[in-house]
């Protein structure tokens, strides 16, 4: 996926985010599956792996950089599970990730489209930026789709 394909990737789940707002309560708070996330816990999932992605991952993109491995995945997804169903609104939940996801897109704005092909190392797993950016682009996907059925 070419940077500029990446850029129009962020811009179109920026908008389908945003459209969340209007969500009714019966179904933000709607589990998307049975004994699944809600939707809020959902949109608070994504915001805690872009933050973590912000914070942790792109200061040190650099070629051969040895990143630390990804955190204990269960205790990472309670925790934003239980923040966005701690009484934060879901104005606030979106405004937050639609932050951090400019934040992003801003820093991948700053790349030339060769320096996405940079290898580095998350524990012993070598990955280039552009794969790691395209891998949650389709973890952001992924769960679109989930959302979408219960929102329809």
């Amino acid at each position: 996926m070419l940077k500029q394909e990446i850029i129009a990737q962020y811009e179109e789940l920026n908008e389908w985010f945003n459209s969340l707002i209007e969500l009714e309560d019966e179904k933000w708070f709607a589990p998307i599956d049975i004994g699944k996330w809600s939707v809020a816990a959902v949109i608070g999932h994504l915001l805690f792996w872009d933050k973590h992605s912000f914070e942790k991952r792109y200061p040190h993109f650099k070629s051969g950089a040895q990143l630390e491995p990804y955190p204990d995945f269960q205790e990472f997804n309670n925790a934003a599970e239980k923040y966005a169903e701690s009484g934060i609104t879901r104005d606030q939940l979106i405004d937050e990730l639609l932050q951090v996801r400019i934040e992003l897109k801003n820093k991948i704005n700053s790349w030339e489209d060769e320096e996405l092909d940079t290898a580095f190392f998350i524990g012993n797993h070598s990955i280039s930026i552009r794969q790691y950016i395209v891998d949650f682009i389709e973890h952001d996907h992924y769960h679109k789709r989930k959302v979408e059925k219960v929102i329809k």
